[in-house]
């Protein structure tokens, strides 16, 4: 990420800005879309190691989990795709996501009954 924020910084003012805030876009994302990607591989059946702070059970969290990293692959692509035409608003919405997950636990502690209607629709229940 460094990297990424110091081209961004860069080329703010230039006529490279679709660039820089490209290349920051995919820096953020890109995350999202390798674990996806591994995602496929594995039949989205990968381990994890669960700490005791998760606000779910750990069965609940790894059937959500898959739909919530796909949503957010999904939102990075229309994002850094948004990029290359209105760099500017691209930028506001990578602000979103960003602030969107300063406190990703109580996050998803809100989603908790989310996430449960999920598990309960993926398991036939």
């Amino acid at each position: 990420m460094p990297f990424g924020v110091a081209l961004l910084a860069q080329n703010l003012d230039t006529p490279n800005r679709k660039w820089g805030v490209f290349y920051f876009g995919v820096c953020l994302f890109g995350n999202y879309w390798t674990t996806m990607i591994l995602a496929a591989f594995t039949k989205f059946n990968w381990p994890v190691n669960w700490t005791e702070d998760l606000p779910t059970s750990p069965e609940l969290f790894r059937k959500a989990a898959p739909i919530f990293m796909g949503v957010t692959a999904i939102f990075g692509v229309l994002l850094v795709s948004l990029s290359l035409v209105y760099p500017w608003a691209a930028l506001v919405g990578y602000g979103l996501f960003v602030s969107s997950n300063i406190s990703p636990v109580s996050s998803l502690n809100r989603m908790k009954p989310y996430l449960e209607k999920i598990a309960k629709t993926k398991s036939g229940l």
